[in-house]
């Protein structure tokens, strides 16, 4: 699930970055052989008649907090005045993205890095010594469902994209935290409420998503809104993340503490 793409100060310095590294690479059995657009030229702040699809579950959850929440509801807002159609959209599998994701992950993890768990086992931080150790113990049924329910989130997914142009929802149940060490996880209401990413849905798709400044928490720390669009589309998510951007000052806003 681990992809290249472009941290950068804005939307527009992603679409001019992406535009350099993306495109068809022969010694890459991963890369798809497809044109690569003028991601820069489609950045012209006009988002008429976008549809926007609001996921319901992920922007109401009980996990998510509340001005995280607050945050996401306000940036419809702001796509809808710039003329944009948004909508709640259901997808139930996408809440358990992260615990779909988290187990294929560690699973081939644990298969990637075998002999150095068996050698090397505290070279690894220790969520990641938790997540190797747990691959490596995984019954095959377990990776065999969570395969099975990956296709099911994409399926959800892709036929939401059918109907609406991109899909928004938050990028973290939290702020952007502090920087700071891993801390070591000794219960499981601890690793609950380590800070929980929410960008599975897409990962598990294969499909593009933006995460783009929409505010600051009662801390002064930074809330990601994230964009996700049909596989190949990220021309029409950079566009609609660029206007959203140049409507709003949050991109010119640096934390207090940063």
């Amino acid at each position: 699930m681990d992809q290249v793409g472009p941290i950068s100060r804005t939307v527009e310095d992603t679409a001019i970055t992406l535009g350099a590294i993306a495109g068809y690479d022969p010694k890459d059995s991963y890369s798809s052989n497809v044109p690569v657009p003028d991601y820069r030229r489609a950045l012209n702040g006009d988002i008429r008649g976008i549809r926007v699809g609001a996921i319901r579950e992920l922007i109401h959850s009980d996990i998510l907090d509340s001005e995280v929440r607050e945050a996401i509801i306000k940036a419809g807002s702001v796509l809808e005045g710039l003329g944009a159609t948004v909508e709640e959209v259901s997808l139930p599998l996408t809440i358990h993205g992260g615990t779909i994701a988290g187990t294929l992950i560690n699973v081939e993890s644990a298969m990637t890095y075998h002999d150095w768990i068996r050698d090397r086992l505290h070279d690894f931080g220790h969520s990641n010594q938790i997540g190797l150790l747990t691959g490596s113990i995984m019954p095959a049924q377990a990776y065999y469902k969570a395969q099975k329910l990956r296709e099911l989130v994409r399926r959800q997914v892709l036929e939401a994209l059918e109907t609406y142009d991109v899909l928004i929802l938050p990028t973290s149940k939290s702020c952007a935290p502090m920087l700071a060490d891993d801390p070591v996880i000794t219960s499981k209401e601890m690793a609950a409420a380590m800070t929980l990413v929410m960008t599975r849905p897409f990962n598990l798709a294969n499909a593009p998503a933006l995460s783009i400044n929409c505010g600051f928490n009662s801390q002064g720390l930074p809330i990601g809104l994230q964009i996700g669009g049909r596989p190949f589309a990220e021309e029409t998510v950079l566009k609609v993340g660029h206007a959203y951007e140049q409507s709003t000052a949050w991109h010119t806003i640096r934390p207090p503490h940063a």
